[in-house]
């Protein structure tokens, strides 16, 4: 199952927030300093709607992430599950 580990850090809550309020999405933490998102099929977020600026959204990933980016731009970022 695709997941992502989010800093617990102001800056990125938003992402948090926004994950919790969707169904697939399943929001864990934060332990060891890290939120952990996961869903399944695949993880999209959308800059705008977190309400991120470039530069914070591009430090979304810093934590980690489990699976296949399959697409990373500047407004959009989707995870698969990893392919065997």
């Amino acid at each position: 199952m695709p997941a992502i580990f989010v800093l617990n850090v102001p800056e990125f809550l938003p992402l948090v927030e926004h994950a919790r309020k969707q169904p697939e999405c399943k929001v864990v933490g934060p332990r060891l300093g890290y939120w952990r998102i996961s869903g399944s099929p695949v993880l999209a977020f959308k800059r705008k709607e977190l309400g991120f600026k470039p530069a914070v959204w591009h430090g979304s990933l810093t934590g980690g992430f489990v699976g296949h980016i399959t697409h990373f731009d500047n407004d959009s970022l989707t995870i698969a599950e990893a392919s065997a």
